[in-house]
């Protein structure tokens, strides 16, 4: 049998180790360009995990902060409702007092009602105490004329009773002798005699 090799052109060897080195060369090109990328890939995976490792701290620190927010912002709401209590108890407050000082500010001019009228009472008395003082200055003189007249009165009454009394006696006096001098004239007509002459007593003052 004739040889093979010998029936197959140099060129097509040629051609094939071309080839051979062509595909040799490429692959060793895509085999750098792979490991350039794989290194590449790999710088950009570990920045990535770098990166991610990262963020998972910052994600850490912002939920701690997310916790702390939302102590803050719970304490912040109880403040907030602690402060809404006082202030609605401070507005219940404010209007109970409000309502207190309308019923103060109603007593304290009712009270200043009062006063005008009994300050116009205290004027009206007085005026009438003025006048009253009047009529009692004015009755005291009169009481003080009635006093002296009374007293006038009572030593003329004194004196009319002295003479009243003087004439009492007098009189009983002159009783006495009428009937001694009727008891004697009795007497005289009964035994025949004429009358005893009795003079006539005298009167007081003469």
């Amino acid at each position: 049998m004739p040889d093979r090799r010998s029936a197959i052109p140099a060129w097509t060897w040629i051609v094939g180790a071309v080839l051979v080195i062509a595909i040799i060369f490429f692959a060793g090109y895509r085999v750098v360009q792979t490991q350039k990328q794989l290194h590449l890939v790999q710088g950009q995976l570990a920045s990535t995990k770098d990166e991610a490792a990262q963020a998972n701290a910052r994600i850490a620190d912002f939920q701690k902060q997310t916790v702390s927010l939302n102590a803050e912002l719970d304490k912040a709401n109880a403040q907030r409702d602690e402060l809404q209590t006082k202030l609605d108890q401070a507005t219940a407050e404010i209007k109970s007092t409000k309502s207190q000082l309308e019923d103060k500010q109603s007593h304290l001019e009712a009270m200043q009602s009062d006063l005008e009228t009994a300050k116009q009472a205290a004027d009206q008395a007085k005026a009438e105490a003025a006048d009253l003082k009047k009529q009692v200055t004015s009755l005291n003189a009169a009481l003080d004329k009635a006093n002296a007249q009374s007293s006038d009165l009572q030593t003329k009454f004194d004196e009319a009773s002295s003479e009243i009394q003087t004439l009492k006696s007098n009189l009983e006096q002159a009783n006495a002798a009428r009937d001694e001098l009727q008891t004697e004239l009795n007497q005289a007509e009964s035994q025949g005699q004429p009358p005893p002459v009795v003079s006539a007593p005298l009167e007081s003052g003469q």
